[in-house]
């Protein structure tokens, strides 16, 4: 699948590049931003007597399954989840990892024409989109309910990286995590409200997250002491100052939208 069929940044998941980089697909974060999507979906009141989900670039699966089961249990509706992802290894992990797939696909097409989509999740997915406004608007069209998480890589903490990193930093996140595309917290706004209409956002803390979770690779980085005074300063300004927090640490914003299909 090229380029110009999903706008994805195909070459490092398809010669396995993102993979070796991500071997957990970023399962460690899935318990974490399950709730933010949860709090976002809550108040969905889901029409018939199935609720169709299709997740995209939706690495372990983890957060699709979580979120078919929650709607199982709130809704007590049967859930079909479709998954659409640029590589057939990674669906095939999200396919071991998400008993409610149904179906697994690699062209974005086969999701147009199916369409009827009650929910779309795009959890940290359109960051890595080379086409990206043209992706919002397919998927506009075939479902009224979204959710999107947007990584904001444009803050103070990431230009002071930048520096850090003599200007490297935004490069050696395209090269290990293919982001092509960089968000402030406005710029994320302007492109989703650009599409849709916005129902709710939440700007997540990334910082406590990371304090809190034993995972082996937030040790590694907690024992960078450097890396580790940061943390705390943005869990302070976060706890303290949320509504500048966005300008100026790492996070991300959930947004719950709504589409025209």
């Amino acid at each position: 699948m090229g380029k110009e069929q999903n706008g994805l940044n195909d070459n490092i998941y398809e010669n396995g590049t993102y993979i070796n980089n991500n071997p957990a697909l970023h399962a460690e974060d899935s318990d974490y931003k399950f709730e933010y999507i949860k709090k976002l979906i809550s108040s969905i009141n889901f029409s018939g007597n199935r609720i169709k989900v299709l997740d995209v670039g939706g690495g372990a699966g983890l957060i699709a399954a979580k979120t078919c089961r929650y709607l199982t249990e709130t809704q007590g509706k049967s859930v079909d989840c479709h998954a659409l992802d640029i590589s057939s290894d990674i669906l095939d992990v999200q396919c071991a990892n998400n008993n409610y797939i149904s179906k697994a696909m690699i062209d974005i097409g086969e999701a147009e024409r199916e369409s009827g989509y009650d929910l779309v999740l795009l959890i940290d997915v359109i960051e890595h989109m080379i086409e990206h406004h043209e992706i919002a608007e397919k998927i506009n069209n075939i479902s009224r309910n979204i959710i999107y998480n947007i990584p904001i890589e444009k803050n103070i903490m990431d230009f002071l990286r930048n520096i850090y990193m003599r200007g490297e930093y935004y490069g050696s996140q395209t090269l290990s995590l293919g982001h092509v595309h960089f968000f402030s917290s406005c710029s994320a706004k302007r492109f989703v409200s650009l599409h849709h209409k916005i129902v709710d956002s939440i700007f997540a803390e990334y910082s406590g997250h990371i304090l809190n979770s034993n995972h082996p690779d937030y040790l590694v980085q907690k024992s960078n002491k450097l890396r580790k005074l940061e943390l705390k300063f943005s869990h302070f300004f976060y706890r303290f100052f949320k509504y500048f927090a966005p300008f100026l640490i790492q996070g991300s914003i959930f947004f719950y939208v709504k589409g025209r299909g």
